[in-house]
């Protein structure tokens, strides 16, 4: 009879409460039900060990969650993870110790229960979100929390599934007027603060020894990419996400080839035009504002690169992508790729995807492969460089911290912290094999 009255979004919460009971592991979870006077009240009990859950139905079947006990349910979740000793303080004053060692690697500053919840709903969003406003801190090693929130896929995913799921349908608030917009127009000026000043890449570099400087590291990827083509002087060559003209600078002055660049940014479109303009190469290269996806050219090309440009084509469209590339490269071509991805299939974090890199996908090296093998091409060359990721995005930090003063009058705190999250999680990620570094020489067989 109950269960005639329930909606569908209650009926999942019960399916939810259902599969935890019944997983794997001593968690227990007690549902009860009761009728109060016209409503529907369910208790929850031993959610993460949180006693003072409830959700109560009304007539028009709107749920919301009363007495939720968020510094109880913060608690619970933090003592599920091991390493190194860390603290979290809440918003009533209070600071709890996880972890082992004499020395704490940082504290997590939980500033009010609206972020707490906001926190637990969300996810890497919501986390993000709270760390650019100020509303959540990290005191002391920031990479340290970072490294510990990857240990956050060994929680039991059911009821992990479980608490977003209910928080985020029905505790979440639908209008935050605080929330800022931090979507800017970044233009050139930022990543002339971070990048090296040399090639203006913003892709990894390469490091032979260990010891090279981010321009050094710049110049010995492209070096790379040049050996990898192995083309004579007055070959065509198409870069597609030519970024602001790095390859197209070094490969023109230093080997004769005649470069075609293709970017959707007018930022570095006019960049890219002044630099060959002052560096009297006008003669070899040429930019277009151009989709390289949906709109190759019909020319045929004796070699192209794609510099961490390949991301943003999409895991749907990696094969028909790839057919395009083979009718547009000469036999015998190479195709030389460098890519951030991945050896297994995973989502972007939705934070990440809205503030970062919108619309792209790390592909996973067998996917690459895998296309551009349905396509046509043969796989020459192939390296792990994760360990240069790791050294690049150091250096950007580096340079980042140093500006920090510069970037945050320029473009505001909230951008910094963006940043600063962005780079160093995203370090993190390359250290613990979450993301990694691949380059590809491909050749194009007829």
């Amino acid at each position: 009879r109950i269960s005639k009255k329930l909606s569908l979004e209650t009926n999942c919460v019960a399916f939810f409460i259902s599969k935890i009971h019944s997983s794997k592991g001593s968690t227990q979870f007690f549902l009860s039900c009761r009728i109060s006077g016209s409503k529907l009240e369910w208790s929850c009990s031993n959610f993460f060990a949180i006693i003072h859950s409830r959700l109560i139905c009304n007539r028009n079947n709107k749920f919301c969650f009363h007495q939720m006990n968020y510094s109880r349910v913060i608690q619970e979740i933090f003592s599920q993870f091991k390493g190194k000793k860390f603290s979290v303080k809440l918003w009533d004053g209070q600071e709890y110790f996880y972890g082992t060692g004499p020395l704490k690697t940082f504290t997590l500053v939980i500033k009010n229960e609206k972020t707490a919840q906001r926190l637990l709903a969300q996810g890497a969003l919501g986390f993000g979100e709270s760390y650019m406003e100020g509303r959540l801190q990290i005191e002391g090693d920031l990479e340290a929390y970072l490294r510990l929130r990857h240990q956050f896929k060994h929680v039991r995913r059911s009821l992990r599934l479980a608490l977003a799921t209910l928080l985020a349908n029905w505790s979440m608030p639908r209008d935050r007027k605080d929330q800022i917009a931090y979507h800017y127009d970044l233009g050139n000026d930022f990543f002339q603060m971070i990048l090296d000043g040399e090639t203006m890449s913003y892709s990894a570099g390469r490091y032979e020894k260990g010891t090279e400087d981010l321009a050094q590291a710049q110049i010995k990827k492209l070096e790379l990419v040049c050996k990898w083509l192995n083309l004579p002087k007055g070959s065509s060559v198409l870069d597609l996400g030519s970024g602001w003209g790095g390859f197209a600078k070094y490969a023109a002055k230093n080997k004769q080839w005649n470069i075609n660049g293709y970017t959707l940014s007018k930022a570095q479109l006019e960049y890219c035009c002044r630099l060959i303009k002052a560096n009297d190469l006008e003669e070899f290269v040429s930019f277009e504002y151009r989709d390289m996806i949906e709109n190759l050219p019909a020319t045929k090309f004796d070699g192209v690169v794609m510099i961490e440009s390949i991301e943003h084509v999409g895991q749907k469209k990696l094969p028909h992508f790839f057919n395009q590339l083979h009718k547009i490269l000469k036999p015998g071509g190479s195709l030389v790729i460098q890519l951030t991805g991945r050896y297994k299939s995973r989502s972007v974090d939705p934070w990440t995807l809205k503030y970062v890199f919108p619309g792209g996908y790390l592909p996973t090296k067998d996917e690459v492969i895998s296309a551009a093998a349905l396509a046509g091409f043969v796989v020459e060359e192939f390296c792990d460089d994760t360990p240069d990721y790791i050294l690049t995005i150091t250096e950007w930090i580096k340079n980042l911290e140093s500006r920090r003063t510069e970037v945050e009058a320029k473009f505001g705190k909230p951008f910094y912290r963006l940043w600063e999250l962005w780079m160093h999680g995203a370090k993190v990620a390359f250290e613990v094999n979450s993301m990694n570094l691949f380059r590809i020489r491909f050749q194009c067989k007829k």
